[in-house]
């Protein structure tokens, strides 16, 4: 018999319907080597902006370097710790998950402008790893994998703050001609996201 909650209360604490608690879902293994890859993509991140900010002239960049590398971390733990609870140690968060992702952010690291950087991070890397925990939330059960589902939601809110002041910065700071110059260097991170299979 189908499930009838009592008065059309919302079931499971209201996490998800009780259609979608029965869908299948990733596994424990799939949904660990997704989670640590967006553990090492925030750890990459935080890197880059952290390196970035004495070397940045524009204090307003400055300020949002140091922001959204506090925000960064944050997440890192968030992840280590939701990875600890799914594995018996060692995590292997250490470990590089895909060689194209470590020459990937490398790239962004090591860009010798602030336009590029900007690109690199805004326009590359943070909307690589907002797709990736979108695909997360959509791939994974509800129910039995809701404590990744808070962390990925959680990461969801800031990265999108962050994405925001990206868009206006890239407006502000990135015409045509820039655009045209950095062209060939976009399509390598392109490449290496694509050979990596993205950031998930």
């Amino acid at each position: 018999t189908r499930y009838s909650s009592y008065r059309n209360l919302p079931p499971l604490a209201g996490v998800c319907s009780m259609p979608d608690a029965m869908k299948p879902g990733l596994s424990v293994e799939a949904c660990v080597g997704r989670l640590k890859r967006y553990h090492y993509a925030f750890k990459r991140l935080h890197q880059i902006f952290t390196a970035r900010i004495t070397a940045e002239p524009i204090y307003e960049l400055k300020s949002a370097f140091s922001l959204h590398a506090y925000l960064c971390a944050e997440h890192v733990s968030a992840l280590r710790t939701r990875v600890g609870e799914m594995r018996e140690p060692p995590l292997g968060l250490e470990e590089v998950p895909d060689p194209n992702l470590e020459v990937f952010f490398d790239e962004i690291l090591s860009a010798p402008s602030t336009e590029e950087l900007i690109l690199g991070l805004y326009e590359q890397a943070l909307p690589a790893l907002r797709t990736s925990l979108e695909r997360h939330l959509n791939d994974t059960n509800p129910l039995t994998d809701h404590p990744s589902v808070r962390v990925c939601r959680f990461a969801l809110l800031e990265l999108n703050d962050m994405l925001d002041f990206g868009d206006n910065a890239i407006a502000a700071l990135i015409d045509d001609p820039c655009r045209e110059r950095v062209k060939d260097w976009l399509a390598l991170l392109d490449e290496c996201l694509a050979a990596a299979g993205g950031l998930d």
